[in-house]
């Protein structure tokens, strides 16, 4: 575990944790080194140790910089049904989970998950976040006008989510084709519009009312 010596900020901060997260992404934690680190942010090793005394600090600034710079956007048409919404949906957490940054910092903190715990939940925590927040409003609409049978919007966000990404990583990390991990954003989609659709004859009557 890092000691208890702490962080010093200086005029070229900003660029070494920005070259170290390049290492550390590229290499691991245990395969990160200072020379490389020191190169990658073109700064002297004397410069880096000024700003961080111990690589374990080094690593958890770097790692939540870059996660702090995580975003999830969605953009889909407010007319649209969740017949065409939820499988655009998928995708985008297809693509965006499969993205090399995103699997970087993925491998990165699940291998370091035992050293930095609470590193590993922040990261997971603020994924999980930004997913949900995109997604649940859509989830919210489509129920509300009764195209879902859906009772928490923020429960059934974390649920597609779940669906779609799983196993996505591992694809990546094992060098899966790109086909594959569309057929399992395809796959997730028609499972959440089967588990979620209304009952035909609710769905009826909702549709004779806003007539």
């Amino acid at each position: 575990m890092p000691g208890t010596q702490s962080i010093s900020q200086g005029r070229k901060f900003g660029q070494v944790v920005k070259g170290a997260a390049a290492i550390f992404l590229r290499d691991g934690y245990m395969g990160a080194s200072v020379d490389d680190i020191a190169q990658a942010a073109r700064v002297s090793k004397a410069t880096l140790y000024s700003y961080f005394p111990d690589k374990g600090l080094m690593f958890q600034e770097a790692m939540r910089a870059e996660v702090a710079r995580l975003r999830f956007t969605l953009d889909i048409d407010p007319g649209a049904g969740p017949d065409q919404g939820i499988p655009r949906i998928t995708v985008r957490i297809a693509a965006w989970m499969t993205d090399p940054l995103h699997v970087g910092l993925y491998r990165a903190h699940v291998a370091e998950a035992t050293r930095f715990a609470s590193l590993s939940k922040n990261f997971h925590g603020t994924q999980s976040r930004l997913l949900r927040d995109a997604i649940a409003p859509h989830l919210s609409r489509w129920a509300e006008g009764g195209l879902l049978a859906i009772e928490d919007a923020n429960l059934a966000a974390e649920q597609l989510v779940a669906l779609s990404g799983m196993g996505l990583r591992d694809h990546m990390l094992l060098g899966k084709p790109r086909a594959a991990i569309d057929a399992a954003a395809a796959q997730a989609a028609a499972l959440f519009l089967r588990a979620n659709a209304p009952e035909p004859r609710q769905a009826m009557q909702r549709g004779i009312r806003s007539r």
